[in-house]
């Protein structure tokens, strides 16, 4: 296990949180689990168990506080943890924000029970889980993908349709239809109609 000091950028006022600590306490599941701590400093703290690593952090800048598990060098997050089994709830999941030392120790509680509620599968290293898992981030990064999109071509298939470009709104609106409304996919059907007529 490595300790870092102070010197390694860290400031007075992160040293006397006394994360490591903090974290190493409130995660002991995890060494009565088969985790073996691997890296303690006063911003993160490192376990390992066979191809798995779990990361507890305290972030530099943010102060928020966050459990990550890698497998296969793909790291998830405790908010991808609980989307798997929650949807609404991981959407709406964020990282607890600790700068007092009562700060540290309730948001390192509901980390740790957050762990243990959502993340088990995930530490028992359960192969179909991070099956879902990969697929659920794919699948999310394509629903963002189309929401950009869509915040894009909207607007200048909009505008297409008002100047009377119906080729050119057809072609537009046809490239986000999964978010196109009622009235969006009668102006799609109109313009096809009309470019081809």
């Amino acid at each position: 296990m490595t300790n870092h000091s102070s010197s390694d950028g860290i400031g007075p006022q992160r040293t006397r949180l006394n994360f490591a600590d903090a974290a190493t306490r409130a995660f002991a599941f995890l060494t009565e689990v088969g985790f073996l701590q691997v890296d303690a400093s006063p911003t993160i703290v490192r376990y390992r168990r066979g191809n798995l690593t779990v990361d507890i952090y305290h972030g530099r800048q943010s102060g928020e506080l966050g459990f990550e598990v890698g497998h296969d060098d793909i790291k998830y997050s405790m908010s991808e943890l609980i989307r798997a089994a929650d949807p609404e709830t991981g959407k709406e999941y964020r990282n607890f924000a600790a700068t007092t030392q009562s700060d540290l120790t309730e948001g390192l509680g509901r980390l740790e029970e957050l762990a243990k509620r959502y993340g088990w599968r995930a530490l028992e290293d359960e192969p179909e889980f991070f099956v879902a898992l990969k697929n659920q981030r794919k699948s999310w990064a394509e629903g963002y993908a189309l929401e950009v999109l869509e915040g894009q071509l909207r607007p200048k298939a909009d505008e297409a349709f008002r100047r009377g470009n119906y080729r050119e709104a057809a072609k537009l609106y046809e490239r986000i239809r999964p978010c196109l409304s009622l009235t969006e996919l009668k102006k799609l059907a109109i313009a096809t109609e009309r470019d081809q007529g």
